[in-house]
């Protein structure tokens, strides 16, 4: 005879970049594996891994978590965490001037995608001539910090986040990399100013907080990235 299957609540959730609606589910016994997994390894590059494959079980739609924005990972995964786990966490921050290990408790459902009015995904370069950015994958992010030459992994990585370029009479997204390529090299020099600031600009899973120390003085924390997060 066959055992009953566990039916699992789901909740509904946007995916900031996108704001696409998707459903998730809690994390199951497989999952809570994974993190442990990813844990005791205690590198960076596990942790991701784990975290997108939890992502991928736990959305019920079909979901390319590769072609995800960082901060779109990062999101749900503490969302899932928040409805999986519990919504209070235990964190631990040290201070950098003086080593100190301050323990704190961290609601997730306040942890949100913070967004610069300034932003723009879409802007003209010279004339009539502009381009439209797409996000950077984690993928992409990761490989600019584990970069021998982060400035030059940096600037590839931008360039190919041209989406699409367009013009006054069409839109073109169905080119080579060498036309691409072509066109990158033929822009004027002030254009990586408005290239930088979409980069400089994302959108990102930022949240402040204050503590205070042994000696009663207010530390102000940041806590950004999956490793902050992660618990």
């Amino acid at each position: 005879m066959a055992l009953p299957k566990i039916k699992h609540p789901t909740y509904s959730i946007t995916v900031p970049s996108t704001k696409q609606a998707v459903n998730i589910r809690p994390f199951t016994v497989q999952e809570e594996k994974l993190l442990l997994m990813a844990r005791s390894s205690e590198t960076t590059e596990d942790i991701v891994s784990a975290i997108k494959q939890i992502i991928k079980n736990c959305v019920v739609e079909n979901i390319d978590v590769d072609r995800l924005a960082t901060f779109d990972i990062e999101y749900l995964f503490i969302k899932l965490r928040s409805k999986s786990v519990g919504e209070i966490v235990d964190l631990e921050y040290t201070v950098p001037e003086t080593e100190e290990k301050i323990k704190f408790k961290l609601d997730l459902e306040q942890i949100n995608v913070k967004f610069n009015d300034n932003h723009k995904t879409k802007f003209d370069i010279i004339g009539d001539i502009g381009v439209v950015m797409r996000y950077p994958t984690l993928n992409e992010v990761r490989t600019i910090e584990a970069s021998d030459n982060p400035e030059e992994t940096l600037l590839n990585i931008l360039f190919k986040c041209i989406d699409k370029i367009y013009d006054q009479d069409n839109v073109y997204s169905d080119f080579t990399e060498k036309e691409l390529q072509d066109f990158i090299n033929s822009l004027p020099l002030d254009t990586m100013v408005k290239i930088r600031e979409f980069f400089e600009t994302m959108p990102a899973v930022i949240h402040e907080i204050k503590l205070k120390d042994k000696d009663g003085k207010t530390v102000d924390v940041v806590l950004r990235g999956l490793t902050n997060f992660f618990t």
